[in-house]
């Protein structure tokens, strides 16, 4: 037996606007390749501050700034220093914009290039509002010109529905945004005789996510439960959105605003949702979205919280084995009373969600992915 401890395998997770600890790339990815004890493991990432290491886990900064521009065109040059440095075995690309770099660098450096696809990038751009044709045609062609690179050995798909939406994506392996955790044990929950609720809304607040549809409904609602309260937190990456919310909420006392430019910490999302009665997902039926399962839904499965949520026939179906939510029609306020008081005669959680809500059941074959890779 040899004296010397084996070395670890280098890998590097990288992307640059989600954050050092994002929590796919952190809580999932990083954390479940750390529990083998044979890797060395390396984030790059977004993080207003150097970021501080810790014990198995190296950070390294791509953008300090969001909104800046220059900074993340400088984010190329800090990922190729990065890659230098760590030179790692495996490198793990979250976002599209370094996959060219990627490619580039492969041949010389030696590593496995794993794509984890988080978005479907070229339908997102019909969810943008404010892009005109001609901007929307440009970042079409560069999403579709940086995926195309050569050279990537494993697509990690986030949706089961990418293996149709983008078929050119093989060798694949589907790997859904699960929750990291434990499910909290069944405990039925029922709502007669309450008339004070609080609802909330966490994550990306877009229109196109139903944010305003569910303002709306909540001002309804509010003539009839006057008490409850609304809160919203999350990333709000358009700024005329993010001046109407905050204008809005001037008037609406009950209307909790906890919005900002910059990405949420998903720890303050997770205590906002463990707080509230009801979970809001407004989500509009849009074709770049309804073939989605909604990270927030796993998460209200597992911490327990119901969901008053949009029509869909595979949200609706994945709820109701375990009584998780209630299909709500957003989109008309006139039946916002009507539609609550039916969510109000139902029993919530008749059962404990089943272990395939929770991230666990997903991290054995993303571990035997990457050690296959290595093989």
């Amino acid at each position: 037996m040899s004296q010397f401890p084996a070395r670890k395998t280098s890998v590097l997770i990288a992307s640059t606007l989600k954050p050092v600890r994002d929590v796919r790339a952190f809580e999932k990815l990083a954390h479940s390749l750390g529990e083998t004890n044979t890797y060395e493991l390396n984030i790059i990432g977004f993080s207003p501050k150097k970021p501080k290491s810790e014990p198995g886990i190296r950070f390294f900064s791509s953008m300090s700034r969001y909104d800046s521009g220059l900074d993340r065109i400088l984010a190329q040059a800090r990922f190729v220093k990065c890659l230098l440095q760590v030179r790692p075995k495996v490198l793990i690309c979250c976002t599209y914009e370094l996959l060219p770099i990627a490619s580039f660098f492969k041949p010389l450096i030696g590593y496995k290039l794993v794509y984890d696809v988080q978005e479907n990038y070229r339908a997102n751009l019909d969810l943008n509002e404010n892009l005109t044709p001609w901007r929307k045609q440009n970042a079409a062609r560069l999403i579709r010109t940086a995926e195309a690179v050569s050279g990537i050995d494993l697509f990690l798909l986030a949706e089961k529905s990418y293996v149709t939406e983008m078929p050119e994506k093989r060798p694949f392996l589907i790997l859904e945004n699960k929750f990291e955790g434990e499910t909290r044990p069944a405990k039925a929950l029922q709502f007669h005789g309450k008339n004070r609720f609080r609802f909330c809304i966490t994550g990306t607040i877009t229109p196109s996510f139903g944010t305003w549809d569910a303002v709306c409904w909540f001002t309804e609602v509010l003539k009839c439960y006057p008490e409850s309260q609304l809160e919203i937190i999350g990333h709000c990456p358009l700024e005329s959105f993010w001046v109407k919310l905050t204008q809005v909420a001037k008037a609406i006392p009950q209307l909790v605003l906890k919005i900002d430019r910059k990405p949420t910490p998903h720890e303050e999302l997770m205590h906002a949702l463990s707080a509230a009665n009801f979970a809001l997902l407004p989500y509009r039926n849009l074709s770049a979205i309804s073939d989605k399962m909604p990270t927030k839904l796993y998460e209200c499965a597992a911490l327990g919280v119901p969901v008053l949520i949009s029509r869909n026939p595979t949200w609706e179906a994945f709820l109701s084995e375990f009584s998780g939510g209630y299909p709500i029609d957003f989109s008309d306020p006139t039946k916002a009373n009507v539609d609550f008081r039916k969510a109000l005669d139902q029993t919530f959680f008749v059962s404990t969600p089943l272990e395939s809500v929770l991230w666990k059941s997903e991290k054995p074959h993303f571990q035997q992915a990457i050690q296959d890779l290595l093989a």
